[in-house]
């Protein structure tokens, strides 16, 4: 629904706001969201219901993030925000607190260090943490969660009463929504689940060339300024790029710019503070699954704030990405660079790191308090050792190009500290984590403009060996090249040849013999048939393969729509390298799958058309043609789970059961039990054909196989047993 009322404000990032005798209420806390009522002129609310459903797994945002909202009104206004939610959500709640605010119970780092790191410079971050635990209003006392936070329960009827300046409002739970009333009388509704806007992407006839090795600066703020991003950017080695903290929507900004999400196939997660870690589920469930790096702490706490938030269990959560835990002291390789990581000094385990690339390098200081005197202060005071006291007092500012994150003390560096450093410094410097309003002027001071015209590009000499690693890159993550052995890589090597399409140009023409199998190195393109445009090609996807294998003629026309950069491999080659494979017998068959029209069905399903085209072909190949007969039974209750179904034309229904209402299923219906297969475990209903009908069969083992791949398709299917 969507409500109309002069009490209520629908927020642009996501939520409502209603005005009530209490003081403003605001349902769902989508990041930023106080942004919003700032940006509206209003006050910024302190009573906040947190939703039932506090993780929206078709996003991967967080719609109960109440860390900025407590933070605003403790430390900029003195006073608590009261979350309204169940017993069970304050327990979810104190548990975010307690990685957020406080940092992990327990911290040991000791398995964090490479052996060549002296124990004097090693930082104690218990200590660094309990002493940032400081009440800065009353500091002889720590911060609780109390101290910021108030709680109201809905009681046994589903009420909560919260009181005010100007008097009382109950807030009651009527099955999907609340009621608002005063004095007994409903004053408004709103709906009890959390809804996002929309964001399209549109058509993008757009292509971004990456630099060998550079930042893009996604945002430069902080949570607390409503004209600005919260900080984030993408790290490019080698033209391909790590995600550092992507603020929300992140991923969007880079598509309408013309960079495919296969560019950035990694993150580096510095710490588990809301402006920094807010959009890490949203590009981990973007597209493939994902390479993430952080320390073992670090990620231990996103892993139990993010359980705690959407009630899925630690481990799940894990095998949504590929972990590549950072070793301090030892350089991470990647592409081609070396990453060497260190702790930051911060309330949280926090990191900064230094890359080293083609001879020159890169410094992020990470949320950090680069301040002499406080830093000497805290060694007086026990809080660390004389060798961690001079690596925070000597930041290594003598690196190319050096991104310092800057913002109020004590938990960060003051601008006019990076102000004073020497003018040949402040050349290489540019600096983030400040709203742009509190730049010191005529200081040589650089903020760092976000936005791909503004990548800071690092002149390097392509190293040796680069250009094979973004070709093994490209035809790696291929589906049917995955399992290469590193002698057929050698192989693709050989064969593979690079050429450039300009824009406008015919890369392959409807009725032309198949001659080459090609895979998009950068660029877009558009495959054009009777019908029009069918589809759109761009970095990663590859095309051209069936016809060599089948022998047939192209049955379409691909247009560059921007310039294109192609690897190529031709008709010889191309069979050379699958000789001994089964990938000819798998592409034949995604052929067939193709002429038996399954993009369409795919298109048809509410979920499965949002994928990448990559991902409808690497589903395409799994799907098999089944003819059904009415009255067939699909499956029945008890029997293992071994397979789901994609609904081309006819009816299925559930019969028996709790199911037997439902309407029957029809073209674009997905039928499965996701976590019955992965678990081999029994389904729970009865299928039935209601009519003859065509559809295509999943097996479990590879149904499982692609979700694991595609972990934003799992999460959005997993508790889902059909979807139209």
């Amino acid at each position: 629904m969507s409500p109309k009322n002069d009490r209520i404000t629908i927020l642009p990032r996501g939520g409502l706001r209603v005005e009530t005798k209490a003081g403003p209420v605001q349902f769902g806390l989508p990041p930023e969201t106080i942004k919003d009522s700032m940006v509206l002129g209003l006050q910024v609310p302190t009573h906040f219901v947190i939703p039932k459903v506090r993780f929206d797994r078709r996003t991967g945002i967080n719609v109960a993030e109440f860390e900025f909202p407590a933070y605003y009104n403790f430390f900029l206004l003195r006073r608590r925000v009261n979350l309204i939610t169940t017993p069970d959500g304050e327990v979810r709640a104190r548990n975010v607190f307690q990685e957020t605010l406080f940092g992990p119970e327990n911290i040991d780092t000791s398995s964090e260090y490479a052996d060549t790191v002296p124990e004097h410079v090693r930082p104690n971050l218990a200590k660094e943490c309990a002493f940032f635990r400081k009440n800065p209003f009353d500091p002889e006392n720590l911060l609780q969660t109390d101290t910021l936070l108030d709680f109201t329960h809905f009681n046994e009827d589903g009420i909560a009463t919260i009181e005010g300046d100007e008097g009382q409002a109950q807030i009651a739970i009527d099955g999907d929504e609340y009621a608002i009333l005063e004095d007994g009388v409903e004053v408004c509704r709103v709906p009890g689940k959390v809804e996002l806007p929309t964001l399209e992407v549109g058509d993008v006839a757009t292509t971004f060339e990456p630099p060998l090795f550079g930042i893009t600066v996604l945002g430069f703020s902080h949570g607390f300024d409503p004209k600005g991003k919260t900080t984030g950017f993408v790290l490019w080695i080698n033209r391909r790029g790590l995600m550092v903290d992507p603020p929300i929507n992140s991923g969007l900004l880079l598509k309408q710019n013309g960079i495919p999400p296969r560019l950035i196939d990694g993150l580096i997660l510095t710490h588990c503070h809301a402006d920094h870690d807010a959009g890490t589920f949203q590009k981990i469930l973007e597209e493939r699954r994902i390479m993430v790096m952080a320390t073992p702490t670090v990620l231990g706490s996103f892993l139990r704030k993010y359980s705690a938030l959407s009630g899925l269990d630690e481990d799940f959560l894990r095998r949504l990405f590929v972990f590549r835990p950072i070793r301090l002291g030892e350089p991470v390789r990647h592409y081609g660079g070396e990453l060497r990581f260190f702790y930051s000094l911060h309330s949280i385990p926090a990191v900064g790191f230094e890359v080293y690339f083609g001879g020159k390098s890169f410094y992020f200081s990470g949320d950090t308090l680069y301040d002499s005197e406080r830093i000497k202060s805290m060694y007086e005071a026990g809080v660390f050792s004389a060798g961690r006291r001079d690596n925070l007092l000597n930041p290594p500012f003598h690196h190319s190009v050096v991104l310092h994150e800057a913002g109020v003390p004590p938990l960060h560096t003051p601008v006019m500290n990076l102000a004073a450093l020497d003018a040949e410094v402040k050349e290489r410097l540019y600096v983030c984590h400040i709203a742009q309003k509190d730049m010191p002027e005529d200081e040589l001071l650089k903020l760092a403009k976000p936005g791909v015209e503004h990548t800071i590009r690092i002149d390097v000499e392509r190293p040796v060996h680069s250009e094979a690693i973004e070709i093994l890159d490209l035809i790696g993550n291929i589906d049917f090249f995955r399992e290469f052995s590193i002698f057929k890589a050698r192989e693709v090597l050989q064969c593979a040849r690079r050429r450039r399409y300009l824009a406008e140009s015919t890369i392959i023409n409807k009725g032309a013999v198949g001659d080459r199998f090609y895979v998009i190195a950068s660029g877009v393109a558009s495959v054009k048939t009777k019908g029009g445009e069918t589809k759109k090609y761009t970095t990663g996807d590859y095309f051209g393969e069936t016809s060599l294998v089948t022998g047939n003629k192209r049955n379409a026309t691909i247009i560059a729509v921007t310039d294109v950069e192609v690897i190529e491999f031709d008709r010889y080659d191309f069979l050379y390298l699958l000789r001994g494979t089964d990938v000819m017998d798998r592409m034949r068959h995604l052929d067939e799958m193709r002429s038996e029209r399954s993009w369409d069905v795919i298109n048809a399903n509410t979920v499965l058309t949002t994928l990448s085209s990559s991902q409808k072909t690497q589903l395409q190949a799994i799907l098999r043609r089944r003819e059904v007969k009415s009255g067939e039974i699909l499956w029945e209750t008890g029997q293992d789970a071994t397979e789901a179904i994609l609904v081309d034309d006819g009816e299925l229904a559930f019969v028996g059961g709790d199911d037997a209402d439902l309407t029957p299923f029809g073209h674009g219906a997905f039928i499965g039990d996701i976590r019955a297969m992965r678990d081999k475990a029994q389904v729970c209903s009865t299928l039935r054909a209601e009519k003859d009908s065509s559809i295509f069969s999943i097996g479990g083992k590879e149904l499982v196989e692609f979700f694991d791949q595609n972990p934003g398709l799992q999460l959005a299917f997993l508790k889902a047993r059909f979807v139209e």
